[in-house]
């Protein structure tokens, strides 16, 4: 009776193994069918490959690292209910994204917070010598710009996403993302100076 047991725990650890390095091997695309029937665990996937870049969206709407923290697991929570709706042959990303942007708006308009921490303090850039002046200043500059400007330099600089994605994410010709990054990185180069080395 006991060594049926153990097998059966094996079986299962060994069924649960084999699974996960079969989904390790799938594409998006047929990782989000599989949510789509219903996979939890392969949604865990998909949070995992996106949850760095939904923090660091939500924390430029939001300017708090805590309500970023809340508001990144909350929008992947509303995607999952809305994931039926979804074109699995279609990016992920651009589309969980606006799902992101519409809950960071609506937070912020309505629960903004006395207690926010300075964007300057959070690290956000990769390089370990940056300057903290210089990041100082170039976060005094994102805040200043548009919103539209601002949500654009954020998804080019630190997103690290091309004009492509950008242009699918706000649902724009990718000639009018272009002009829009050259008018922000202008502005922009205005107010941070000699800090910001965008070329």
């Amino acid at each position: 009776m006991q060594e049926e047991t153990v097998l059966q725990r094996e079986t299962v650890f060994m069924t649960t193994k084999d699974r996960m390095n079969h989904q390790a091997a799938l594409s998006e695309s047929e990782i989000l069918t599989l949510v789509q029937k219903g996979d939890r665990e392969a949604y865990q996937k998909i949070v995992v490959r996106h949850m760095r870049s939904a923090y660091y969206v939500a924390l430029a709407f939001v300017h708090n690292h805590q309500d970023a923290l809340d508001l990144s697991p909350e929008a992947f929570i509303k995607a999952f209910r809305k994931i039926k709706k979804f074109d699995t042959e279609r990016p992920f990303f651009p589309w969980f994204y606006r799902i992101l942007k519409n809950l960071c708006i609506d937070h912020y308009k309505h629960r903004r917070r006395l207690n926010e921490v300075p964007l300057e303090n959070v690290r956000v850039l990769e390089v370990e010598h940056e300057d903290r002046e210089m990041k100082k200043a170039l976060w005094k500059g994102i805040d200043e710009l548009p919103d539209e400007q601002k949500e654009i330099i954020v998804l080019r600089y630190f997103q690290q996403l091309s004009y492509q994605e950008i242009a699918e994410i706000l649902d724009k010709p990718i000639g009018t993302v272009m002009s829009s990054l050259y008018y922000a990185k202008k502005r922009l180069k205005g107010i941070v100076g000699k800090y910001l080395g965008f070329e």
